[in-house]
């Protein structure tokens, strides 16, 4: 068979001459500036505080910060899920360094109390060596540092020795400094336990609480996309048992308490990620000594 026999087989479409309506599918918007990143369709009206990339109005406003580094600044929800990522990761962290020095503290603490204990119940000392005790339990929390400083001190004291020096206001000036570094021994182990503890008990729940307020943001997301997809569709059949709504619990907060106050849980979340990761690398000075 010829071309020309098969074109003759293919039907054409004649448009009708009554007058019916002909369908014509709707139009993509076109947008003469940028447009958001998570949302083409729709024209950008602010950048991510952090990276840049362009958002639409309902991200801006959707993931707003309202207090922090970012205060009222925009976050995009690519930046938002990497401070989640980050604030678990730099917490895992600090938690894992805090609980070794803090083991190791508690080492040289009971070792040091032991040994002061035994020096005071050898000298018949009892109540005496409970404060020894005590003592040496505050410099064995901080054996290192002890060891240098008392080290140091020693090796300043033979040099002045050995040049001639040496006489009472050296004996005076060692009994003193060496009283510093007791008091600082017992300084430094009592802030340490007290800035281990507060940060572990402030960051407590931290993980849960941002991974929650990444998933509200998830969800946000996967519900913008949908609405976008599906203009002018019921919102309670995007939710219909089975469906890519069913279980959002944005939809959710939207259909039981409206739209604003779905924005409004949705900005403190993306707020609370940017106070966590501010705390969590507040970590205590002392515990990177």
């Amino acid at each position: 068979m010829d071309n020309k026999s098969k074109n003759q087989g293919i039907p054409t479409f004649t448009p009708p001459e009554d007058g019916a309506p002909v369908f014509t599918p709707p139009k993509t918007p076109q947008h003469d500036g940028p447009v958001c990143y998570h949302h083409p369709s729709e024209p950008a009206v602010a950048r991510c505080a952090r990276c840049g990339k362009y958002i639409c109005k309902d991200c801006a406003e959707a993931y707003t910060v309202t207090s922090g580094e970012y205060a009222n600044k925009c976050l995009c929800f690519d930046c938002c899920e990497q401070l989640v990522a980050e604030n678990v990761a730099e917490l895992t962290k600090n938690k894992n360094k805090i609980k070794g020095q803090f083991i190791l503290q508690l080492i040289g603490m009971v070792i040091g109390f032991i040994y002061g204990m035994s020096a005071g119940i050898s000298s018949g000392d009892i109540g005496g060596g409970f404060l020894a005790g005590l003592l040496c339990a505050c410099i064995g929390g901080v054996f290192l540092s002890a060891l240098k400083a008392f080290g140091s001190l020693t090796w300043e004291a033979i040099k002045i020795a050995f040049s001639g020096n040496f006489g009472v206001l050296t004996v005076i000036s060692i009994i003193f400094q060496i009283i510093v570094i007791i008091f600082k021994c017992i300084w430094i182990t009592v802030t340490n336990t007290i800035q281990y503890i507060l940060y572990l008990k402030r960051t407590q729940g931290f993980i849960e609480s941002d991974s929650a307020a990444l998933q509200q943001m998830r969800d946000y997301m996967a519900y913008t996309l949908v609405r976008n997809q599906n203009k002018g569709v019921d919102l309670e059949d995007l939710m219909n048992e089975g469906s890519e709504l069913y279980n959002n619990s944005y939809a959710q907060a939207v259909r039981d308490n409206g739209e604003a106050a779905a924005d409004a849980a949705l900005r403190q979340a993306t707020t609370r990620i940017a106070e966590n990761g501010e705390i969590i690398r507040d970590f205590p000075g002392a515990a990177a000594a």
